[in-house]
């Protein structure tokens, strides 16, 4: 016969899990994306991930990935394009390829966003930003970022989750562009929700160059601030899609990041 002391420490360790499930008001994301984020999606096995989870811990995240944006936009996804979308009223919620923030942030509590590979391929500066301008540079991004940094301050009821940029295969960039990349991923990580002053505890940073990135000044193989070698698809050509090897490594950890996001807030 269970005694009550039984019933009671089941209880205990059940209602954290019920409770941070529970304390949110809505659990449904949306991953907008394109190639690399398909695979990750899909070689790393996310939904089945995020399905277990929900299992274990009666938590109900669903998740829905597109690709975006899509037809009748062209296949662009930089930070230039997200500005062109959302801000400069490019969008339209009539076509789920080009839908505006308006009604994806009514329809999903969380909205995660991604760039292309090319989108590491940053220019030098010119000394004259424009935020209308689809050069890829360092100060057209950060004028780009901080006007996608206010629009989402206008939704403060949603998380917003932005990956760093994807890297480039060493054989499809230079080491000036590439450094440049690295920078601009130290800015987002590091500044663009602190230098304002304010908060933005809603916006939430993926750091996918990190996992993916080679790091070290002088590796062994591969080339520093490009797809790590191990990751490469081929060693011979320049293909920056990342290899199955990097998809099963990031695909759980992007998921956990997902599900952590959602009891964390």
């Amino acid at each position: 016969m269970k005694t009550k002391q039984y019933y009671l420490k089941t209880l205990t360790l059940v209602l954290p899990a019920l409770l941070l499930c529970l304390q949110v008001t809505s659990q449904k994301a949306v991953f907008l994306h394109h190639s690399t984020g398909g695979n990750v999606y899909n070689e790393g096995k996310v939904n089945a991930w995020i399905d277990d989870y929900n299992q274990e811990n009666n938590c109900h995240i669903e998740l829905t990935e597109r690709a975006f944006p899509n037809k009748p936009y062209e296949w662009k996804n930089y930070p230039f394009d997200y500005w062109n979308l959302w801000i400069n009223g490019a969008c339209d919620s009539g076509e789920p390829g080009i839908e505006c923030m308006k009604t994806l942030s009514r329809d999903y509590r969380m909205i995660i966003i991604k760039h292309c590979f090319p989108g590491a391929q940053v220019l030098g500066d010119t000394g004259n930003p424009e935020i209308d301008a689809e050069r890829k540079s360092l100060e057209n991004y950060k004028i780009q970022y901080r006007a996608l940094r206010d629009m989402m301050d206008q939704y403060p009821d949603n998380l917003f989750v932005v990956w760093t940029l994807a890297p480039l295969h060493r054989l499809s960039t230079n080491p000036e562009n590439a450094s440049r990349a690295k920078e601009f991923v130290e800015w987002v990580n590091e500044q663009w929700l602190t230098e304002d002053g304010k908060t933005h505890d809603h916006i939430l940073i993926f750091d996918f160059w990190g996992l993916t990135a080679e790091q070290h000044e002088e590796p062994g193989q591969g080339q520093v601030n490009c797809l790590r070698y191990e990751y490469e698809r081929s060693h011979e050509s320049g293909d920056s899609h990342p290899n199955t090897k990097a998809n099963e490594a990031v695909g759980p950890v992007f998921a956990k990041f997902i599900a952590d996001a959602f009891t964390d807030r």
